[in-house]
């Protein structure tokens, strides 16, 4: 005859506690005890999870804080704007500088000359017919009287794109007197062309608008927002944006938002919400878009 399996110690130990609670009439005392450190269990493990999870974002700094459960609702955010640094020269020429670019002026003598030792600046040059204004880069001269035009110098070329006006492009001269107007064999860029010189070698082409502006598209300003609530992300881009944006939903005013856009694209924040944020965007025409929660 088979030996019956002897049960689980565990199982043992748990039945011989029922079975003395229910002998001593202690019975719903004891399930009522065990009941209650069953709960005390779990609050236990659901503050360490707590603790765990702020350990975690700590670890990855704060920078999910703004948005979670709308804590630190008093918190305006942020919002910065960088442009190119700008200089305004004596003869009133506008220059913009990209980065780290570099440049002197000298307009003691009968031409308004700047030297870029390094960088890409554009120029929005003042008219004055009898002083030519010249941009000198790496033995390259850039001659003009009143366009607007960028000089970019690289490590072995100099490029140049015209947005107004004329310039003409040719290898520097030593004689003073002879640089005052262009040298023979010159190479002259329109509005709308590029020019690349390479070993004093210009080589010009049409540039189709869209590449123009991408290639200056450094000058735009950038807007970088930093847990800003969207309602004063929309407002600060809609300054300068051809597409306006509106909110269809006022609860997604105070959705803060993190990103860095150009400030006149405002497809770009919109791309940005769909894509990170619970947010869905209508086209109500070519420029105007509407929000709302997903």
């Amino acid at each position: 005859m088979a030996t019956p399996e002897k049960p689980a110690a565990a199982d043992s130990d748990r039945g011989s506690a029922l079975n003395w609670a229910a002998a001593h009439g202690h019975n719903q005392a004891l399930l009522a005890e065990l009941a209650a450190r069953a709960a005390l269990r779990r609050r236990r493990r659901l503050r360490l999870a707590s603790a765990a999870g702020a350990v975690a974002l700590l670890a990855v700094g704060l920078w999910l804080s703004p948005f979670v459960g709308g804590a630190r609702r008093a918190d305006p955010g942020r919002v910065a704007v960088s442009v190119p640094a700008r200089q305004v020269l004596p003869d009133g020429t506008e220059v913009e500088l990209r980065g780290d670019a570099t440049l002197t002026v000298d307009f003691s003598g009968a031409l308004r000359r700047v030297n870029l030792s390094r960088g890409e600046a554009y120029f929005q040059v003042a008219k004055d017919p009898a002083r030519p204004f010249v941009v000198g880069a790496l033995g390259i001269e850039v001659r003009a009287v009143g366009t607007a035009f960028s000089v970019q110098l690289g490590a072995a070329q100099v490029e140049v794109l015209v947005t107004e006006g004329r310039v003409a492009v040719s290898e520097a001269s030593a004689d003073l007197a002879a640089a005052e107007r262009p040298r023979a064999g010159s190479a002259y860029v329109d509005a709308g062309q590029f020019a690349v010189v390479a070993a004093g070698v210009p080589q010009v082409v049409n540039l189709p608008a869209a590449q123009s502006a991408d290639r200056l598209a450094w000058r735009i300003p950038r807007i970088e927002f930093t847990a800003t609530p969207l309602a004063e992300a929309i407002a600060r881009l809609n300054r300068l944006s051809a597409v306006q944006l509106s909110l269809g939903d006022d609860s997604l005013a105070n959705l803060r938002i993190s990103g860095v856009v150009r400030a006149d694209n405002g497809e770009a924040l919109v791309r940005l919400l769909v894509a990170n944020y619970e947010v869905d965007a209508r086209f109500v025409t070519e420029r105007t878009v509407v929000l709302h929660r997903r």
